[in-house]
């Protein structure tokens, strides 16, 4: 079914110019999006509103909060910051972090993302989220930030690059939902970015809770963009 309404990605506490590359990134996905500038104080309805990009400070986390067209775990979050700011605002849905505002950053961020304007969350089950992941590996840890999470595993770029035994022991917590110590072996490598399968477990099912609960994370109206069928 065509969306009635175009992607709109709202700025919030940043300048023009990083809505405008973010457009530009997106459009390298062969998707269109609008942006929409929210300047301090103002108090517009904006009701259409599926996603926004902002610094993981207070101030912009507490005026987030209380924007009328803020909806967790259906307002995709796009955040400025690190691991820390990262572990710091676990509750508010981080869906991609961007450490900077540099292009690499932007790009590194959209990727995680775009496919929600095609299929949304998918058949999969795996749901862009950026969360600090601590992994135990024979007697020593490893860290890392998911960029995606599903029932069944997850990715997770290592701020380390290094091989992973068969069996690891994955720390970390969802927003909305707790924290998880789960097994899990690695599947894939790319880089600094591997892909773990979670062990079976008793927490499967509170996993697969969360998944569907953030099935309608960038949607309207139930329907997710198909934004020129870019990515059939």
């Amino acid at each position: 079914m065509p969306r009635k309404h175009p992607f709109t990605l709202a700025g919030f506490k940043v300048g023009t110019k990083l809505l405008v590359d973010f457009a530009d990134s997106f459009e390298r996905f062969n998707a269109n999006i609008l942006t929409v500038h929210l300047r301090s104080g103002q108090s517009a309805d904006y009701g259409e509103i599926n996603a926004c990009v902002l610094p993981l400070s207070e101030t912009a986390v507490a005026g987030l909060k209380k924007s009328p067209w803020f909806v967790p775990r259906r307002t995709v979050v796009y955040g400025i910051g690190g691991a820390k700011e990262a572990t710091r605002f676990v509750a508010l849905g981080i869906n991609a972090l961007l450490a900077t505002s540099s292009d690499a950053s932007i790009r590194m961020a959209v990727e995680a993302t775009q496919s929600l304007l095609s299929r949304g969350v998918g058949e999969c089950g795996r749901v862009p989220v950026a969360t600090f992941v601590r992994i135990d590996v024979q007697g020593r840890t490893l860290t890392g930030i998911t960029k995606n999470v599903g029932y069944g595993g997850m990715a997770v770029r290592l701020f380390r690059n290094a091989a992973l035994p068969q069996e690891i022991v994955v720390n970390f917590a969802l927003p909305y939902s707790g924290s998880f110590s789960l097994k899990a072996s690695p599947r894939w490598y790319s880089g600094s970015l591997v892909g773990l399968r979670f062990q079976p477990s008793a927490d499967e099912n509170v996993l697969r809770r969360w998944v569907h609960d953030y099935s309608l994370l960038g949607c309207t109206d139930g329907q997710p963009v198909r934004a020129r069928h870019a990515f059939a």
